[in-house]
C-alpha cells in the first residue's frame, strides 16, 4: 500500500498589503509630481496636429514608472518560480537601486518644500529628468533576461536533492563509490596472466588486454620483455661456434705434440 502526502499552500489575503500601499502610494505620487513640476515636467501636448486640446501632465510619469519599476523588480526577485539566474540578480539590485532613488527623491522634494523652492537646482533638474530614461532601461533589460532560457544546473538539482531527501530509505537511489584508480602493478599482474608463450608484448596488445591508457601500455610491454628469457641462438649459429671450438681444440692439440 502506498501513501501518497500532498502539500499544499494556504492562500493569504492580500488586504494588508493594500491598507500599506494606499498611504504610502498617495504620499509618494504627491512628492514625485510636485517635484516633477519643480524640475520643470508639466503639462505637454502629446498629439500636436491630430488632438490639440488633449493635454498630459508629464509629472505623472515619476511616479508611475520609478515606483511601478521598484514594486515589479522586487516581486521577480522574491518569487519562487524558476527564473535564469542573471535575471533573478538584476532585479534584486536593480530594486534596491529604484527604491533607493524613491527615496531620495522624496527626501529632495521635501527638503526644497520646506525651503521655499518654486524651482529645483540644476543639479535636481538633472537627476529628475535622468530617471524615466533610466527607469526604460532597467525595465526592458529585466524583460529581456527573463526570456532567456532558464539555467538547469540552477534550478534543477535542488529540486532533485529536495525529493531524494524526502524519499523513504528504500526508495532512495543507491550512490555508487567512484572507481578507484588501478595501480601499474595491478596492470602488470593482469597482463603477465595473459601472456602466452609465443606472444609479443607490444603496448597495443597491453592496451587491448588490460584496457590501461596508452602511457601506460608502453610501460607494461617493456616490463613484460624483460621478463621473456633471451631466445635461443639458430642452428646455423650453433653449428659455426662447435666448429670453432673443435678447430681450436685441435689446434691446440697438434701445438702442444
Amino acid at each position: 500500500m502506498t501513501t501518497t502526502t500532498t502539500t499544499t499552500t494556504t492562500g493569504r489575503g492580500r488586504w494588508p498589503l493594500g491598507l500599506l500601499a494606499l498611504p504610502a502610494a498617495v504620499a509618494i505620487w504627491s512628492g514625485w509630481v510636485g517635484l516633477g513640476q519643480m524640475a520643470g515636467f508639466g503639462l505637454v501636448h502629446p498629439l500636436p496636429g491630430i488632438a490639440d486640446g488633449f493635454t498630459l501632465n508629464s509629472a505623472i510619469t515619476l511616479p508611475i514608472g520609478v515606483e511601478a519599476y521598484s514594486a515589479y523588480a522586487l516581486g521577480t526577485w522574491l518569487s519562487a518560480r524558476p527564473m535564469p539566474t542573471r535575471a533573478r540578480r538584476f532585479a534584486a539590485w536593480s530594486s534596491l537601486i529604484a527604491l533607493g532613488l524613491g527615496l531620495l527623491g522624496q527626501v529632495i522634494y521635501h527638503l526644497l518644500s520646506t525651503a521655499g523652492y518654486q524651482q529645483a537646482p540644476a543639479w535636481v533638474v538633472v537627476f529628475v529628468a535622468c530617471l524615466p530614461v533610466l527607469v526604460l532601461g532597467a525595465g526592458a533589460a529585466l524583460h529581456h533576461l527573463l526570456g532567456t532560457e532558464v539555467d538547469s544546473a540552477a534550478n534543477e538539482p535542488a529540486a532533485a536533492s529536495d525529493q531524494v531527501a524526502a524519499a523513504p530509505p528504500a526508495a532512495r537511489p543507491r550512490q555508487r563509490p567512484a572507481p578507484r584508480r588501478r595501480l601499474l602493478a595491478e596492470y602488470l599482474a593482469e597482463a603477465r596472466a595473459q601472456l602466452a608463450p609465443g606472444v609479443e608484448p607490444t603496448p597495443a596488445w597491453c592496451r587491448r588486454t588490460t584496457g590501461c591508457s596508452a602511457g601506460t601500455s608502453v610501460k607494461l610491454a617493456a616490463a613484460l620483455r624483460a621478463e621473456l628469457p633471451e631466445p635461443a641462438p639458430p642452428a646455423a649459429a650453433r653449428l659455426t661456434a662447435t666448429t670453432s671450438t673443435s678447430t681450436s681444440t685441435s689446434d691446440r692439440e697438434e701445438h702442444a705434440a
